[in-house]
């Protein structure tokens, strides 16, 4: 096989490749300019962040690997993992400095478009795949969250897993309900404990197919319980602590309340609102019932279409799947004692997109005013972003104090007010020199709106030092020698 066949051969692929895929890459490259337009400033260096930084540090400087992730909210549960050891991936080749996680954020981001795109124009149809792949693409929302960072990041891909293996399974084809359950362990285990909701529906949902076989179930419900092992190591490890812990979750979580209302206002007050701002950076009662309404008659249009998503014995009862995965995490958060945040039900997401998306491809008067309105919403957010802490500005502070102390000893206090600024101790760890107390100079990073700072207040505590003050963003940073 000569060499001109080869390279004549591969260039017909491409642009076979190229043009078959058009729509996708217009909407890649569209996603990526929203995503890297100010990256620097929409990636924090948190609680969150710092916890995986660490692992990465224990991984490649002290050869130690830890078999849990980080603390949740609720004191003494911890996640997998998983989402820790994935980030040494961008940590390694960065010497440890962050610099490099948001970029490998972006380049997941796009693959998790991609597979998106595909998969949904295999199950629902090209229109469909459009649509809602331009809405994610755009959504000021979706950005935000994944420019996070968080554990939580990796949930819109095991999303598309569950679709897919759950379409699989109506097809016939029982071994994919297996894998399905064992993405749904994954994020379960290591990204989020709530999506334990989502996992539900995908169980429940497999239980309407005909043609059930109890081995296939009985295989699935052991892969999504195997990601447990390495919490239950860590259990046994230190003497029942993660047991007991749930012991006093399930104890914390049984009094009693007026489920009705709850339910009723955890729809009004945080789940429409939070898919009206998804939308349309807005939770005006305007967008919130128009939402509402496209979600109804997306479903509907579904359920009718004349276009079956699965010509099988099963007919339609995939389409099933949508609004169940919308209606369990509502139902599972109405018998939740605990405090419950919007971005619980970032797992809903999924399904209203695809049903949003089949209510505008219905009509086109419809899809013109909802895009109208929701590009021009979500482009203008992007536009207008500001933050005034970020990892951009925590890196400058850090640089400027190691440059300012001149090789000299020093100490740092960075949490004013108290527990607003964490990730320093890190920065400081991979930036060259660490903070010690009772060193020759004394830095205090004050958090505060430069109108507000007042350094009379440093001059009259130390009177006989000299005090200077550099100002990054609204970081005050209060030298004293």
């Amino acid at each position: 096989m000569s060499l001109k066949f080869v390279s004549t051969t591969f260039v017909v692929y491409i642009n076979r490749f190229f043009k078959k895929n058009i729509p996708l890459l217009l909407i890649i490259l569209l996603a990526i300019a929203l995503r890297i337009y100010k990256i620097n400033y929409a990636f924090p260096f948190d609680y969150d962040q710092e916890v995986p930084a660490l692992a990465a540090y224990d991984f490649f400087i002290n050869h130690k690997i830890t078999f849990i992730g980080q603390e949740l909210s609720f004191k003494g549960f911890f996640l997998g993992p998983l989402h820790n050891w994935i980030q040494f991936i961008p940590y390694g080749p960065c010497n440890l400095k962050p610099d490099c996680v948001p970029y490998f954020y972006l380049a997941i981001s796009i693959v998790t478009l991609g597979l998106f795109y595909k998969i949904i124009k295999r199950i629902f149809g090209n229109k469909t795949a459009l649509i809602s792949s331009g809405i994610i693409a755009i959504s000021f929302a979706q950005i935000s969250h994944e420019a996070a960072t968080n554990s939580a990041y990796f949930l819109f891909l095991i999303s598309i897993g569950l679709l897919f293996t759950l379409y699989k399974y109506f097809l016939g084809q029982n071994n994919y309900l297996i894998l399905g359950a064992l993405f749904a362990g994954i994020a379960v285990v290591n990204f989020n404990p709530v999506f334990i909701f989502s996992a539900l529906a995908f169980f429940i949902t497999a239980f309407i197919r005909k043609g059930r076989e109890i081995k296939i179930v009985f295989l699935a419900v052991i892969a999504f319980f195997i990601n447990y092992i390495p919490l239950v190591i860590f259990n046994f490890r230190h003497q029942n602590i993660l047991w007991h812990n749930f012991q006093n979750f399930i104890i914390q979580n049984s009094e009693n309340t007026n489920y009705i209302e709850k339910f009723i206002f955890i729809i009004k007050n945080i789940f429409l609102p939070y898919l009206s701002n998804y939308l349309f950076q807005s939770a005006n009662v305007f967008f919130i019932i128009f939402t509402s309404i496209l979600i109804f008659y997306g479903f509907y249009n579904l359920k009718n279409s004349k276009r079956k998503v699965i010509n099988s014995i099963n007919k339609n009862r995939f389409v099933y799947y949508l609004p169940i995965w919308i209606i369990i995490p509502i139902l599972g958060f109405t018998f939740y004692k605990g405090h419950i945040p919007d971005y619980y039900f970032l797992q809903t997401l999924f399904p209203i997109i695809i049903l949003i998306t089949v209510s505008l491809r219905k009509n086109i008067a419809i899809f013109l005013i909802f895009f109208s309105a929701f590009a021009f919403l979500n482009i203008k957010s992007v536009v207008n972003y500001d933050t005034v802490i970020n990892y951009k500005v925590k890196k400058d502070a850090v640089n400027y104090v190691l440059y300012d102390s001149k090789g000299e000893t020093f100490n740092v206090y960075y949490q004013i007010p108290l527990a607003l600024n964490t990730g320093y101790p890190f920065l400081f760890k991979v930036f060259g020199r660490l903070p010690q107390e009772g060193g020759r100079n004394l830095y205090i990073l004050e958090f505060t709106d430069p109108v507000q700072f007042a350094q009379d207040k440093y001059f009259k505590s130390f009177p006989d030092k000299k005090i200077d003050v550099k100002v990054i963003g609204f970081i005050h940073i209060v030298s004293i020698k």
